[in-house]
């Protein structure tokens, strides 16, 4: 009988000429599949060696195979068939995943099997066969690749990409079975084989300490980018003070200042929030976390990837001028059924992945809030003395359906929502009657996507979002605001490396906005009574605004010489706001210098543009003729390796804003003589300039950590005649400290300490009696000439997690202020402004979890 065997001879191409990138790690072949003997071939009894060159892209797998001697007889198209389907773990250079070409040689042997005849003698001993699957120590995930062997009888083999194995044709009894892979513990199972019964097992292998978080970080991104901070699975999930989730860690990195009252709004180097974005999978959603700095509006286990661009980001984002959030939720996998849950004394969240079939996974998550439940057993009963008592409401959903299609390609269906509301806890009919509270917000985001390899190392991305955004928020019984956003947006990119070492990313995307708002308020449009008392009833209006934007961009990375990258990129937008059309146009440059191995220094500088807010486009209440908004973003940097684990980034920034929205009180006359009121206008200038500095020990075996220092300053002019004054959250300094120490036994304690400059303030010098209201009126100093005190917080967390075969159990203890500071957000003045005492932030909290997967 004749068969076909694949023999790996595989050969690094020779290295450049200095000074050339390192090859770190060659590829490792994880998965070989045997060529199909050409029949005629067979036939014929010819044998041949097919040399082939295959390209492995960053991820691993083979996108093109060439023949590099043809031979003929069909073997050529056989070899190539075969390669194609290898499976390798990615080459690095320099240290970072990479692709890279190699040379192989797939070998056509015939092989004689000669059958012994009836009356040979019965072997020695009786046989069986063992047969397997290894999968990963607590979570079950098959594992790919692993050294198999019965050193024994010296066998060996290697699991394949389902995580299995076989031997065949054993002998009986008791034999040991030694497994190894990199970033585990090296197993050891006895098996018993008997007589006539195939032996099945499953091995499961513990992760080491450092396997446990290992993490692949594509290289291929950093060629787009002058400042890009992500970190580590490890570090998302267990850094104290942010109970575990992942997205509130970004709060710990240079670029974002301390929220008050742990609001959670993006206060990225100077910014408004709103001058900011957060998208998800390429497409943009109104917030990130849930009201009063609850966690965030996504699962951990939903999350791939999370990376912070505090400025000068890629032109793929658009219609943003402050810095950029970029979320992607990760793929799901046909391993089996997977799941997980998350209980503590603020929510319970839960998390569920099923394969539907071979090619179809399907993933969903979900949480609730209960604090609303919890509190009114131990509160007191309601009295007429009783104070208000607020507290969120929350619950959050996420599902996600992949389909894998033909030549790589990629189907993605997700669906993901929150919802916020504030609700009143104590209570009286009195107050009721005089405390109308109905706070809500909430969003939905359904996406199509479909991705696929176009040529041997480009992608082409598609995807198509609809959307649904609710808010309402009410100032009492003479006010209030409900919104409504629907929207849809498409997104066309490819992106990949071309020849020469050049990297692309282009594309085109379409966002459109109808936003519909109701209005209970006093509708005085008389310019005659501006800042006069006038009593004037409230009613309802109803009012909706179309927002139009078509972007386009190309950006380069242009390896101009061995060390030094230029990255040209050119954004045009066109907008058309209320009816009226906008345009800009944002050339940005960004260039990176690798002055010697440890060493690279970086610039940047851009344009950035962003159009006002739909509401203050209205006819009636805005301005129709407000323009885009513009930004000029710059700075230089050093990125720094200070060893094998250790490295420091620190960066100077400094950027410029104008043409920004605000509101005046000016008066124009319309074209038919008659004067109205301005209500908005470009006039708002300002500036941000600082230091950010980030020192980073990566995640070892047994330690992860980092300093965060900013050095900063953000002011704004809000209209010409006015002086420059700091903005309402400027910090001038900001220091974060983070370590986290994992023992034995499952055992891991870290700490955080924040030392942040207190925001700006209006200091009240003076009061003066208002006879007509029988009250005092604050007289007011210098705009936000006075700051509040320092704010100080030191948080630690414990954890302990026990791991089984199939599943993981563990607790937590995640103490936010240890030692109580009292940390003033506000200030409570008496009747007559003379005394003082603070509002104080978060008090010491402490959470106890617990959290498993299977």
């Amino acid at each position: 009988m004749a068969t076909a065997h694949a023999q790996d001879a595989r050969r690094d191409a020779p290295p450049a000429p200095a000074p050339a990138p390192v090859l770190t790690r060659a590829p490792e072949l994880l998965e070989a599949a045997a060529p199909t003997y050409p029949p005629d071939a067979l036939a014929r009894k010819l044998e041949a060696t097919v040399k082939v060159e295959i390209d492995i892209d960053v991820a691993g797998a083979v996108v093109a195979v060439r023949v590099l001697a043809p031979v003929g007889d069909g073997f050529d198209e056989a070899a190539v068939a075969a390669a194609k389907q290898y499976k390798f773990r990615p080459a690095e250079v320099d240290g970072k995943p990479a692709p890279i070409t190699i040379e192989t040689a797939i070998h056509f042997r015939l092989e004689t099997v000669i059958v012994p005849e009836p009356a040979a003698p019965p072997p020695a001993g009786p046989e069986t066969s063992l047969s397997g699957t290894v999968r990963e120590r607590g979570t079950r995930r098959k594992l790919a690749g692993v050294s198999v062997g019965v050193p024994s009888l010296g066998e060996e083999t290697y699991t394949d990409a389902e995580g299995r194995f076989r031997f065949d044709r054993l002998p009986v009894g008791t034999h040991q079975v030694v497994t190894i892979l990199t970033g585990y513990d090296r197993g050891s199972d006895a098996v018993a084989l008997t007589v006539g019964t195939p032996a099945e097992i499953t091995i499961y292998l513990k992760p080491t300490l450092a396997g446990t978080y290992a993490t692949t970080v594509v290289g291929e991104r950093e060629k787009l980018e002058v400042t890009r901070r992500n970190l580590e699975r490890r570090e998302l999930t267990t850094v104290p003070g942010t109970f575990g989730d992942p997205l509130r860690v970004l709060q710990n990195l240079p670029g974002l200042a301390r929220s008050p009252w742990a609001s959670g709004l993006l206060l990225i180097r100077g910014s408004n929030p709103n001058d900011s974005g957060v998208f998800v999978d390429g497409h943009w959603i109104p917030l990130l976390y849930h009201f009063l700095g609850g966690p965030s509006i996504l699962n951990p286990e939903f999350l791939d990837s999370i990376d912070l661009y505090p400025g000068g980001f890629p032109a793929r984002f658009g219609r943003f001028s402050g810095g950029i959030i970029e979320v992607n939720t990760r793929p799901t996998a046909s391993d089996g059924f997977h799941g997980s849950a998350k209980i503590d004394l603020l929510d319970t969240g839960v998390y569920a992945r099923v394969p539907i079939s071979k090619d179809i996974t399907f993933a969903a998550a979900g949480r609730r809030s209960y604090i609303d439940a919890f509190l009114p057993l131990v509160l007191p009963k309601p009295s007429p003395g009783n104070t208000l008592v607020v507290v969120p409401v929350y619950w959050d959903y996420q599902a996600r359906l992949d389909v894998a299609l033909p030549d790589r390609a990629r189907l993605t269906l997700t669906a993901f929502g929150s919802d916020d509301r504030l609700e009143l806890l104590r209570t009286n009919a009195e107050a009721a009657a005089a405390f109308d509270l109905d706070t809500h917000i909430g969003f939905h985001r359904l996406r199509v996507g479909y991705v696929r390899p176009i040529g041997p190392a480009l992608r082409l991305s598609l995807s198509q979002v609809f959307g649904l955004d609710a808010l309402r928020l009410n100032a009492g019984m003479q006010t209030a605001t409900d919104l409504t956003n629907k929207s849809t947006g498409t997104r066309v990119r490819v992106s990949g490396d071309l020849a020469g070492g050049v990297a692309i990313d282009a594309g085109l995307d379409l966002d459109y906005r109808d936003t519909g708002y109701d209005l209970k308020i006093a509708n005085n449009q008389d310019f005659r009574q501006l800042g006069t008392q006038v009593d004037i009833p409230p009613e309802l209006i109803q009012r909706s605004i179309d927002v139009y934007g078509l972007g386009a961009y190309f950006e380069l990375g242009w390896e101009v010489l061995p060390r030094l990258r230029l990255i040209p990129s050119l954004r045009l937008d066109g907008y058309f706001l209320n009816g009226k059309g906008r345009s800009s146009v944002d050339p940005r440059l960004v260039v990176r210098w690798k002055v010697a191995d440890e060493t690279t220094l970086k610039a940047y500088g851009g344009m950035f543009h962003e159009p006002p807010s739909p509401e203050t486009l209205d006819n009636v209440f805005g301005n129709p003729n407000l323009g885009v908004q513009s930004s000029l973003h710059s700075g230089v940097g050093v990125e720094q390796k200070l060893g094998k684990r250790v490295s420091l980034d620190a960066e100077l920034y400094y950027n410029w804003r104008w043409d920004f929205a605000t509101f005046v009180n000016d008066v124009v006359m319309r074209d038919d003589g008659t004067l109205k009121r301005l209500n908005f206008d470009n006039v708002s200038v300002g500036a941000s300039y600082g230091l950010e500095v980030l020192l980073k020990h990566e995640v070892t075996d047994r330690f992860y950590g980092w300093i965060s220092y900013t050095l900063s300053r953000s002011v704004v002019r809000r209209v010409p005649d006015d002086p420059l004054v700091p903005q309402p959250f400027d910090q001038t300094h900001n220091f974060i400290g983070v370590a986290s120490w994992r023992f034995a036994d499952g055992w891991e304690a870290g700490l955080r300490f924040r030392l942040t400059t207190g925001r700006p303030i209006t200091p009240v010098i003076g009061a003066s009696f208002n006879a007509d209201t029988n009250a005092y009126t604050p007289v007011n100093g210098v705009s936000r000439s006075a700051r509040r005190d320092t704010f100080h917080e030191l948080d630690v967390r414990i954890d302990k997690t026990w791991t089984f075969d199939t599943w993981q159990i563990g607790v937590y203890l995640d103490v936010i202020n240890v030692y109580n500071a009292v940390n003033a957000e506000a200030t409570q003045y008496d009747y007559r402004f003379q005394q003082t005492a603070p509002v104080r932030g978060v008090p010491i909290v402490p959470t106890l979890g617990v959290k498993g997967q299977w």
